[in-house]
């Protein structure tokens, strides 16, 4: 082993520490960078994106705080990207995917469950001793985004626990008396309710101020939220329905993943098949574009893996006279085995 005293100057190395060289590297965010790698993950939603990558840049930059760096809700239908973009910020903020913590609140309705659940169980109780899902994770890294999904079906004593996380960025793990910090933190909030509603009285607003205080005031008379807890958040977004060519492109994004899953490259996707994707997604629109994924790895997976047994590295789609789809690989680009039937219905 090398004498690892002669292998740098250690004095320099120290002085450039000693001035905070790697605060100094996450102490700022490059808005344009965030807002590439957005776009890049988010379709269709150009508006919520471009505000939310300023925000984040303005609050990010803050050297103290008494509360998490933003607290989002971003309100819209099912499949329109809130989820993804929650997604997006925890990989480019905190650097990779699994630094997010999730919760689906529709998991949170119960009463005393949910609370011990977030926070754990009080001493002498089953199950005190593994904690909060909400606090154990941030004593080993407070550097978080905080995810609750379809946030109004969460039950109030959740909303209690939101409201001194978002407000004071702490909360008490009920076990141990530990303080977990979130003023490092994300927190963001998505909601389907009363979408359309929602979408019918802002439409054609363009005054921003207008536009949240018409939204705030309709979610506090209809009662999905408590007051306080909207004067708790920084910005109110609203994610647009998506309309057939985003919804084309995110597929390709989608059966990008899926090879990449799978270790393969896909090279081509003829528009014949996303067409098919689309018309049957359509069918089930409701479902929003999860159920889009369970569709593109029903036409694609199996192509995929025969490919990959095979030993090819890339792969592409395209079809024949009749609508079938035929898969080449980069193996002397013949066609696979498979070929999956046109839907008739």
């Amino acid at each position: 082993m090398g004498d690892l005293k002669k292998m740098t100057d250690w004095d320099k190395l120290k002085g450039i520490l000693d001035k905070g060289a790697l605060d100094k590297r996450s102490a700022s965010i490059d808005e344009d960078k965030l807002l590439e790698h957005l776009r890049s993950r988010v379709k269709g939603q150009e508006e919520v994106i471009k505000d939310v990558s300023k925000l984040i840049r303005l609050s990010w930059m803050k050297e103290k705080r008494s509360a998490p760096i933003c607290n989002l809700l971003l309100l819209g239908p099912t499949g329109t990207g809130k989820t993804e973009l929650a997604k997006a910020l925890t990989e480019y903020l905190f650097e990779d995917e699994k630094n997010m913590i999730r919760f689906d609140c529709s998991e949170l309705s119960n009463d005393e469950m949910s609370k011990s659940r977030l926070v754990g169980a009080s001493v002498g109780f089953k199950g005190a001793d593994s904690g909060g899902q909400l606090t154990r994770p941030m004593f080993a890294n407070p550097k978080r985004l905080i995810l609750f999904d379809e946030i109004e079906k969460a039950h109030p004593l959740v909303f209690d626990l939101l409201l001194q996380l978002m407000g004071e960025g702490r909360l008490t793990e009920q076990s141990t008396g530990k303080t977990a910090d979130y003023t490092q933190a994300l927190i963001v909030l998505t909601s389907n309710a009363h979408a359309e509603d929602i979408a019918k009285i802002t439409k054609g607003m363009t005054d921003y101020h207008a536009l949240i205080n018409a939204i705030k005031g309709y979610l506090a008379d209809a009662q999905v939220f408590r007051p306080e807890i909207l004067g708790r958040l920084d910005k109110v977004y609203i994610f647009k329905p998506l309309e057939g060519m985003v919804i084309a492109e995110i597929s390709l994004l989608k059966i990008e993943k899926l090879g990449r899953e799978y270790g393969i490259k896909v090279d081509f996707v003829a528009p014949e098949l996303l067409i098919q994707a689309l018309e049957a997604n359509i069918k089930v629109s409701k479902f929003g574009i999860r159920e889009l994924e369970r569709i593109l790895f029903d036409l694609f997976a199996n192509f995929m893996v025969t490919a990959k047994g095979k030993g090819a590295t890339t792969i592409s789609f395209d079809v024949d006279e009749t609508g079938k789809i035929i898969a080449k690989d980069d193996l002397e680009m013949k066609p696979t085995d498979l070929k999956v039937e046109k839907e008739t219905e």
